[in-house]
């Protein structure tokens, strides 16, 4: 006997339904509500509009009133020029449908009596001369032909089609609304998880939260999971593997320094220089395995780090005094740190190791005689206050299209940078990942005429 989970799962299927098919349902029923809604507003302008206007009925009924008192006055022939001097073609007619006028009735107008009507009956939707029978006296009749000028039907197909074109384009736009509601809905839930997939959040996924009515999205939001999934687990497969090499060469590495350190007592005087050499090369290798386990520590730092407010003229002054002596011959640093810069959330150890790397990569590659400046601001964005901390300089910038990549890890722009004024990439890489760690943000932009500039946005401490 089958399991409930069983049913439900054969059963599931059935319930879902391709795109085509939904689409082919709403399109359907739009075409049917646009008929069914022409068909009414016909019956109901046909309602409205095919009456004989009020001010014809009302002449109609004048013209009555006079015939009858010409019956009355039983004079034929003052019948019979009456008749020819309305601007209306008709006759009175006695109640066996004679002439009561010296007036003779054209056979087609005699036809055409077998087919009179009421004052107040509705005409024909198309323009044509209909006969009215008004009554008189002893059941003799006025019978008016009404002209084609007059008849209401001949504004009736403007009006019909006007409503028409108004009722198909407000069905089709309501249901272009919820075709488009429909649709856009799965694909802003896909958009925003491709956003956070972009931005590092490998643990997205949309596959419970997109509708499994629709086949196709199911599908894709079941094939962004999975891909999702596989750049987890690749991104931390890279992680781990970068970790784990980088202590695993820790060990050779101090093993490697011991070793140069004893040599250099046995190099005779004039080989010193290639111990030198050595040393410098390995303390790169330090340097660059120290980076990697810091960059790597950044990006799984959880959430719950712990932030205190920091005053930032304080740490900033202190930066400085070390960075001077880093200085090339020509090279000049200035600050302008405001002292009333309020307090901010964040980490001192990060700030200063962000500030750090944006003043050692100035001095690095902003050329010899370059001038660096390191200032502070208070800027609102989108309602909420920061402590920008920029750092700017006067060398040549970097190209606009690399602008966005420099904060990549193991990024080096072709022509900035190279072995001889070292870096490997992952400096400003740190500075991003810290300030993501404290809730701010780092942006690159270069200045006019020329250089660079990058801000620290660092969020203040509520007051």
């Amino acid at each position: 006997m089958e399991s409930l989970s069983q049913r439900k799962a054969w059963y599931k299927p059935h319930q879902q339904h391709g795109l085509v098919v939904r689409l082919f349902s709403y399109f359907t029923v739009s075409l049917l509500l646009i008929l069914l809604l022409q068909n009414l507003a016909e019956i109901a302008l046909v309602k409205t509009m095919l009456h004989v206007p009020k001010k014809v009925q009302q002449n109609m009924l004048v013209m009555a009133e006079q015939a009858q008192q010409l019956i009355d006055n039983g004079d034929r022939q003052q019948l019979g020029l009456w008749e020819k001097q309305q601007p209306y073609y008709l006759f009175v007619l006695d109640k066996d449908q004679h002439e009561m006028g010296d007036r003779k009735m054209h056979p087609h107008f005699a036809f055409k009596l077998n087919y009179a009507r009421g004052i107040n009956t509705l005409l024909d939707s198309r323009v044509n001369q209909p006969i009215f029978a008004i009554p008189l006296k002893d059941g003799n009749q006025l019978m008016v032909q009404l002209p084609h000028q007059l008849h209401p039907a001949k504004y009736f197909s403007f009006y019909f089609g006007l409503i028409q074109v108004v009722i198909a384009v407000l069905i089709l736009f309501m249901f272009s609304f919820l075709i488009a509601r429909y649709l856009q809905r799965p694909l802003n839930t896909l958009r925003e998880a491709s956003r956070s997939l972009a931005n590092g959040d490998f643990s997205v996924r949309v596959a419970n939260t997109v509708s499994d009515s629709t086949i196709e999205f199911k599908s894709l939001a079941t094939d962004f999971d999975e891909m999702a999934k596989q750049i987890q687990i690749l991104s931390e497969r890279q992680r781990r593997l970068i970790r784990d090499v980088s202590h695993e060469l820790r060990t050779p590495l101090a093993r490697h320094n011991l070793s140069l350190h004893l040599m250099r007592k046995r190099v005779e005087p004039e080989h010193q220089h290639l111990v030198d050499r050595l040393e410098r090369e390995s303390e790169e290798m330090n340097q660059l395995v120290n980076e990697i386990l810091e960059f790597n520590q950044l990006q799984n730092t959880t959430e719950n780090v712990n932030l205190t407010p920091i005053d930032v003229e304080s740490l900033c002054l202190t930066t400085v005094a070390n960075i001077e002596t880093l200085l090339g011959k020509h090279q000049t640093f200035t600050t302008d740190i405001d002292n009333n810069m309020p307090l901010v959330i964040g980490d001192s150890r990060l700030i200063v190791r962000a500030v750090n790397n944006l003043l050692g990569n100035a001095i690095k590659y902003a050329g010899e005689n370059a001038h660096i400046h390191l200032i502070s601001a208070l800027v609102v964005i989108e309602g909420q206050e920061f402590v920008q901390l920029s750092v700017e300089d006067n060398g040549h910038g970097i190209a606009e299209q690399h602008l966005k990549r420099i904060f990549d890890p193991f990024t080096r722009i072709e022509g900035a940078r190279d072995k001889q004024s070292g870096g490997y990439g992952l400096g400003l890489a740190i500075v991003k990942e810290a300030m993501v760690v404290m809730n701010g943000s780092v942006n690159a932009e270069n200045r006019q005429p020329q250089g660079l500039s990058i801000q620290l946005l660092l969020p203040i401490m509520n007051k």
